[in-house]
């Protein structure tokens, strides 16, 4: 029972919808009808601005981290690497938004560098060379998604890490599937072109 209760909270953190409310905040506008609409990060750089996207960014990475956390302390490490996929999928599709809701990938960091800091710290690494030499941030996200699973394999962690590696990775790169379209067209937008 104790292990649900986690798993629920951990969903509930992830649902709360931090680009959403900084951006009613801050612009007074619904995110969801700007940009992309994307409930995430890049959206919100792209339609609220610097100093509020970076407060989304704190949010989202936060509520991985707090949700983790919380399960770990008073868990056990397959009720913390549950969570970790609760709060993904909370962000994703959050009850407060009618289950529209971001891409899962500053939760999942959130989540990752909590459960797994050698992984995490490779994943960003990727990402920022990524994004440095391309200026899309889609694909170093993807990139450093993909690299979650593999750098978990190569240092055998448990069979929980491994499926929440696989599972995180899946549920991230499957909410970029029109990033992947528009990369592939060549009409993907740069971070920094907008």
């Amino acid at each position: 029972m104790k292990t649900v209760v986690f798993i629920l909270t951990a969903y509930l953190l992830g649902a709360i919808p931090w680009a959403y409310l900084i951006g009613r905040i801050t612009k007074g506008i619904d995110i969801r009808d700007y940009g992309s609409g994307n409930v995430g990060f890049t959206n919100a750089l792209r339609t609220i601005g610097k100093v509020p996207a970076f407060l989304v960014l704190i949010g989202d990475v936060g509520k991985g981290i707090v949700a983790v956390l919380i399960a770990k302390h008073f868990g056990s490490p397959l009720t913390a690497t549950l969570a970790g996929l609760a709060v993904v999928i909370g962000h994703n599709y959050p009850i407060f938004l009618g289950f529209r809701g971001g891409k899962g990938a500053a939760a999942g960091f959130g989540a990752l560098i909590t459960l797994l800091p050698l992984e995490g710290f490779l994943a960003i690494i990727v990402w920022i060379i990524t994004v440095f030499l391309t200026r899309y941030v889609s694909l170093g996200t993807i990139l450093g998604a993909l690299t979650v699973p593999i750098a978990t394999l190569y240092f055998h962690h448990e069979i929980h890490y491994i499926l929440f590696s696989f599972l995180g990775a899946i549920f991230v790169i499957y909410k970029h599937h029109s990033n992947i379209s528009r990369l592939l067209k060549g009409c993907e937008r740069k971070i920094g072109k907008d």
